[in-house]
């Protein structure tokens, strides 16, 4: 259907343009037809009036006799009329049969003016003529008609050659409109699949109309407009990929959002926080950030701080200019667990000192008020208790040192070989004594040797934590095991059980923190910080190992695996 109403479109205007052509073809043969017609008949009207004169001249010297004597072309007719306008003599019809010629056009003239040409039509031999008279001296009128039979002869051997030359040239012009309908068609359809590409996105394509005509030349404007589109898009290309480097590399969530509050851009740390990391182009703020919203809560200038997804989140709205608005969000979720958890580190360091010192203040404040003198005996047993309490006030505080270089990267690993089983031997050795008063028993299982390339101190310092711990967490008359065995050619694995009293399920999660106890007051008797198991989990991601607990009524199980040999040494080693 749209190929056949082109089709008839195309038609209908061809159809047009040779109907307009025809016409004017048709007007212009026509006015030529009538030009030539009338340079024969002013001809025609000449040749008469001389052939008058001279048919004058000679009917004035002559009589009526010879008249009849005569002789004209037989195309042309001889006219005597007399001066009250009688015909006397006419060539080729009988003077008795004829009106009084006196009315006649050229008669009249011919009396007025010596002389008339007329061309009109003759009623006696009903035919076309031209006439030419001549008035004589004695009153009579000589008159010379011819008539106009040649327009017919012109008139049949001028139409046909120009119907057929008005087909021809319509003919010729049709193939030429056509031509050029198809053609131009076919430019404007180039022209047209430029724009739609242009609109769809593909500023490549090109039109290729050659010539200087006003479609060639709007064509070139299209490439030169393609060219220029092409152009800013790839700049704006290189401009968004710079903004989107630059946004996207920031930890701050930044969004621009226009007058309906619709999402423009969002950086990847803004859908983040805000929803999840899902698309939000497009979309109303509201609805992935519900939190903000109220009365100028999105108001340049504005700043508000709101929860979201278990996110502290600040808002800061900016203008953006054009009606649009920039949001920018900080998460300080993490600065808020680092002030929480800095204020209860202060508060349990401020606690866990306050213990020892007030009974160290307590027992020295009694000695000094006279018990020393008077009671030797409770003296010593006060002085053994204000002791013991310093030395667990040293412990906590060495604990806490230990724990904040670890924390802040200030211990410098310092890697050399080691034998893992002698360390083993050693740490026995070392707490045998604290578990001879705990009553515990200590065993090692270990192979004859172990070699590693690690930093010692703070091997021994992670096992120590352990066995520590497994001591004074232990049932009396239990046992601690500690077990070293290779994980293949690149780990170690260490392993601290016991059979003590064991971490209930609901503890489990909290154990490596920091000042964390399932039993305080335990604890607290058997002089432990609660920071020995933060410790080891520090000390444990300094050498590059991980640490695991398992634990039941029946003991608890802490496995540390660590790396055999120290990268870091290796790259100094190669280095050097």
């Amino acid at each position: 259907m749209n190929l056949l109403r082109e089709v008839l479109l195309g038609a209908r205007w061809w159809v047009l343009g040779g109907g307009i052509l025809a016409a004017v073809i048709w007007a212009a043969l026509a006015y030529q037809y009538r030009a030539v017609t009338r340079t024969v008949e002013e001809t025609l009207a000449v040749e008469v009036l001389a052939e008058a004169d001279l048919a004058a001249g000679f009917v004035a010297a002559s009589t009526d006799a010879h008249l009849a004597g005569l002789k004209l072309e037989r195309s042309r007719r001889l006219t005597l009329i007399a001066p009250d306008g009688r015909v006397l003599y006419d060539s080729q019809a009988r003077v008795e049969l004829l009106d009084n010629h006196n009315g006649r056009p050229e008669v009249v003239q011919a009396r007025s003016e010596g002389a008339g040409v007329k061309r009109r039509f003759s009623d006696s031999v009903n035919s076309p003529f031209i006439y030419a008279a001549r008035l004589l001296p004695d009153g009579r009128v000589v008159r010379v008609a011819a008539p106009i039979a040649f327009e017919e002869g012109l008139e049949q051997r001028l139409s046909k050659p120009m119907a057929v030359a008005a087909v021809l040239v319509i003919a010729m012009a049709g193939v030429v409109i056509g031509l050029h309908l198809w053609r131009d068609r076919t430019r404007v359809a180039e022209l047209v699949g430029v724009s739609r590409a242009y609109g769809a996105g593909d500023l490549s394509r090109r039109a290729g109309l050659l010539g200087g005509d006003t479609l060639a030349h709007l064509g070139h404007e299209l490439n030169a407009l393609g060219v220029r589109l092409q152009a800013n898009r790839e700049e704006i290309a290189r401009q968004r990929f710079l903004l989107d480097g630059a946004l996207g590399a920031l930890n701050e969530g930044v969004a621009c959002i226009d007058e309906l509050d619709r999402v423009l851009y969002a950086n990847p740390a803004y859908r983040q926080m805000a929803a999840g990391g899902a698309d939000v182009i497009g979309q109303a703020y509201y609805e992935h950030l519900p939190v903000l919203t109220g009365a100028g809560a999105t108001a340049p200038g504005s700043e508000s701080e709101l929860e979201h997804r278990r996110r502290q989140l600040r808002a800061l709205v900016t203008s953006g200019g054009h009606g649009v608005r920039v949001i920018i969000l900080h998460d300080f979720t993490e600065l808020k667990r680092l002030e929480g958890a800095r204020r209860d580190f202060i508060a349990a360091v401020s606690h866990e000192l306050k213990t020892p010192l007030t009974a160290i203040s307590g027992f020295t404040e009694t000695l000094l008020d006279g018990v020393l003198e008077e009671d030797p005996v409770i003296a010593r047993e006060f002085l053994g208790k204000v002791a013991a309490h310093a030395d667990r006030l040293a412990t906590l505080v060495r604990d806490v040192l230990t724990l904040s270089r670890l924390e802040q990267g200030a211990w410098q690993v310092q890697p050399a070989d080691l034998d893992l089983a002698r360390l083993g031997q050693a740490l026995i050795d070392e707490f045998t004594p604290a578990a001879g008063r705990a009553q515990v028993r200590l065993e090692l299982v270990a192979p004859a040797q172990l070699p590693a390339m690690t930093d010692a101190e703070l091997v021994r310092q992670l096992v120590g934590n352990l066995v520590s711990n497994a001591i004074r967490y232990n049932r009396v008359g239990g046992t601690v095991t500690l077990q070293f065995a290779e994980a293949g050619d690149a780990g170690v694995v260490i392993t601290v059980t016991d059979t003590g009293i064991g971490i209930p399920a609901e503890h489990q999660a909290h154990v490596f923190d920091r000042f964390y106890r399932v039993d305080a007051h335990r604890s607290r008797q058997t002089g432990g910080t609660g920071l020995g198991l933060a410790i080891v989990r520090q000390l444990t991601d300094v050498l590059g190992g991980t640490v695991t607990m398992a634990s039941s009524p029946a003991g608890t199980a802490f496995k540390v695996t660590i790396p055999r040999r120290d990268a870091r040494h290796e790259l100094v080693a190669r280095g050097s």
